[in-house]
């Protein structure tokens, strides 16, 4: 498809005719490898993605670790790739793509004018911090009140969801470093999910009965 068809197919929320035309004008299609960056830690933020396909992870480093933030899922954006693009800063994060992933790439300095000027690209954005703000509250809850069994299955099954299959290539110490725990902790309780037939587990990768 080209950037007229998925505005009339996938991004059909983008409602003025003008807003429609700059897309098609200023947008650029994109295909991105999985484990490919698509956004790096310390860049300065060129243009914003609004993912069409596949997931993208967003990521801090700390200490020579990967802390997952969150997860960008198809017509979602990047909050942080849209704050630092609008005010020029340096990006603090890293997206990588997970799975073969698609984009249209806006120009970052387009954006605060976009928003100003037409409604469904505020309300567009506007929601992607709502989401952003509510994924906060959801991760909150998950620390405070989740046993760590029900945040792996709940994590596990989120990604077989977006990923659209239930087996799901990562190690027991990339699910610790994604959760904040220890591996050793992490294969502890995933051996007790497969005894509990919630999940099959193979070298390098998890499967999801749920």
């Amino acid at each position: 498809m080209d950037i007229h068809d998925i505005l009339t197919l996938q991004l059909s929320f983008f409602k003025e005719p003008e807003l429609k035309k700059v897309l098609r004008e200023r947008g650029k299609l994109v295909e991105v490898a999985p484990d490919t960056p698509i956004l790096n830690e310390g860049s300065y933020v060129k243009t914003v993605p609004i993912l069409l396909n596949g997931v993208v992870k967003v990521v801090r480093e700390e200490a020579g670790k990967e802390i997952l933030l969150y997860y960008i899922y198809p017509l979602e954006s990047c909050i942080v790739s849209i704050h630092c693009g609008i005010n020029q800063l340096k990006s603090r994060v890293k997206a990588i793509a997970e799975d073969h992933s698609k984009a249209l790439l806006i120009p970052s300095y387009e954006v605060d004018e976009w928003q100003r000027k037409f409604p469904s690209f505020n309300n567009y954005i506007m929601n992607l911090y709502q989401k952003r703000f509510d994924d906060v509250l959801d991760a909150f809850n998950a620390l405070a009140f989740q046993s760590l069994d029900n945040r792996i299955l709940t994590y596990l099954k989120t990604k077989t969801d977006a990923l659209h299959s239930n087996k799901i290539k990562m190690t027991h110490q990339d699910l610790g470093d994604e959760l904040g725990t220890a591996r050793e902790t992490i294969s502890r309780i995933l051996k007790k999910l497969e005894v509990e037939e919630k999940v099959v587990l193979h070298r390098g990768w998890i499967e999801v009965m749920l």
